[in-house]
């Protein structure tokens, strides 16, 4: 890491002032693969947490035949 003594000169020459250089390649690709599995265990919690409701509640056309509505779609 570089030691900042002064500001005059060219900025090239400090180098880089972050800690950690050279580990934004794999830090990306954690964040990524992270990222991805964090998609597919909320779809599977949620596919589940469906098909938990329509076991509860039943699906569409029954829930429309409950409360006296049919699709108008079909007559």
């Amino acid at each position: 890491m570089a030691t900042v003594t002064s500001w005059t000169g060219n900025i090239a020459d400090i180098g880089p002032i972050y800690p950690m250089v050279g580990t934004e390649g794999l830090l990306f690709i954690i964040g990524l693969v992270t990222w991805i599995i964090w998609h597919i265990i909320q779809t599977k919690m949620e596919n589940k947490t469906y098909e938990d409701e329509i076991k509860r509640f039943g699906d569409t056309d029954s829930l429309k035949k409950m409360i006296g509505m049919e699709d108008p779609r079909n007559p």
